[in-house]
């Protein structure tokens, strides 16, 4: 038991390490592209960091499978390089009992990466699409920032001097659009009104910018056919609802309800959150052997390799799962069979590979001295 929970700390310990770096590196990324939203003006600063925070699940789902596979990696490398795994076998340790205990460490990340996909993904995954929503349905300019020009969907340019009555109302409003004309040409339309507000419709879901007391110019730059137009109220559609063919995209959809239909893309989505959980497993196997590190050899030598054949089994993963949605694969072959290939070549590696011929290689050695 000492010696269980000596492997289990050291693989775990190493495991929160990798996978803490990896979750900086991408949540960074989504940060940078979060925040560009918000400096656009397209998303609230409110919502910069709940956003963010709804990440970790989707995120960690992806990380933990490779996190845990190189954590055993790293930490038996290292105990075979340190020659502890060779004191352990000189001292009656058998290489199916560091099978073992990997295992069960396997089966407890395995068990925590199912609460993710089954779960608490799609979960997070619903929120913030509920979070995106409210955003849009927003009749407020909380994303305005006033004295700047901000750029918006469909090439429109928004300026105001200031805001007003709980960031409602728009004083001193300018807004630059690109129109296609009748003639397939692009023309500019800029506005300049005294006071802005928006407006949604709730029967079609679009919103209009409402102008009072303003002008509106319409032309191309060099040409001499500008045409002139002042106004009292001007709706100008800023964005119109897009109809979809499903009201909630399959990944915010609970697992009860993808478990339980005949529908090619929820039968992808079932297969893929079990996936992952077997994928732990599956690369665990993989793993144990390939960790063998020979007298002067580096415990990095295969560390490469390892990381290129993970890669290509969760890309394998992806491209299967794209093929039964679009109902190009039959369901029951699916991603069955590319744990099936996988699992295949994690039994030949414990087989043919040094985990037990090397390891009792090993052993004899040690006997022999």
């Amino acid at each position: 038991m000492i010696l269980f929970r000596y492997l289990v700390r050291e693989v775990l310990l190493t495991l929160t390490a990798v996978s803490a770096v990896l979750l900086l590196i991408i949540l960074g990324g989504r940060f940078i592209g979060l925040f560009q939203d918000v400096a656009e003006g397209s998303l609230s600063l409110d919502f910069l960091w709940t956003l963010l925070l709804l990440q970790f699940p989707s995120v960690l789902e992806l990380i933990l499978p490779l996190g845990f596979f190189l954590s055993v990696m790293l930490t038996y490398g290292r105990l075979y390089q340190e020659n502890e795994i060779g004191v352990l076998l000189a001292c009656g340790f058998s290489p199916n009992r560091l099978l073992a205990y990997t295992l069960i460490t396997g089966l407890f990340v395995a068990a925590i990466v199912a609460s993710f996909s089954l779960w608490l993904t799609p979960l997070s995954e619903s929120k913030t699409a509920q979070i995106l929503d409210e955003q849009k349905q927003r009749v407020d300019f909380s994303t305005i920032q006033p004295g700047r020009f901000q750029s918006f969907s469909g090439g429109q340019v928004v300026y105001t001097e200031d805001l007003k009555d709980s960031n409602t109302k728009m004083h001193n409003v300018f807004l630059s659009q690109q129109i296609k004309g009748e003639d397939g040409k692009v023309r500019t339309a800029v506005f300049k009104a005294e006071l802005g507000y928006q407006y949604l419709d709730e029967k079609t879901g679009s919103r209009y910018l409402v102008l009072e007391d303003g002008a509106r110019t319409e032309g191309r730059a060099g040409q001499r056919d500008f045409s002139i137009l002042t106004f009292e109220r001007y709706a100008v559609r800023m964005s119109e609802k897009k109809k979809s063919a499903a009201s909630l995209k399959v990944r915010q959809l609970p697992s009860t309800v993808v478990f339980s239909s005949d529908n090619p893309a929820h039968q992808a989505a079932t297969q893929w959150r079990l996936s992952l959980p077997i994928m732990v497993l599956v690369v665990t196997l993989i793993a144990v052997p390939l960790s063998y590190v020979r007298p002067r050899q580096g415990r990095f030598a295969k560390l490469f390799p390892a990381v290129f054949l993970h890669i290509f089994y969760l890309s394998a993963l992806i491209s299967v799962q794209g093929m039964i949605e679009k109902g190009r694969l039959d369901p029951s072959v699916g991603l069955w069979s590319v744990h099936a290939v996988f699992l295949s070549i994690a039994v030949y590696l414990l087989f043919k590979e040094p985990l037990i011929n090397g390891l009792k290689a090993i052993k004899r050695e040690r006997g022999s001295v």
